[in-house]
């Protein structure tokens, strides 16, 4: 039962997009390991920026 869960937490985290910012950690950290990492906040505020600079064509 215990994997189940884990796998729809899973599964919705990266369908919201939740899970990028954790993505974005990782990879930061692993090519880039003497810079700082964003923070969270900061991170969704350069999301949204590009999200409103160049929209994505999709409809959903």
């Amino acid at each position: 039962m215990r994997r189940v869960l884990a796998a729809i937490r899973w599964y919705l985290r990266e369908l919201t997009g939740e899970a990028e910012y954790d993505h974005y950690v990782e990879r930061h950290r692993r090519l880039h390991p003497e810079e700082p990492v964003l923070s969270r906040r900061d991170f969704e505020r350069q999301r949204c920026d590009r999200r409103d600079h160049s929209p994505d064509p999709r409809c959903c």
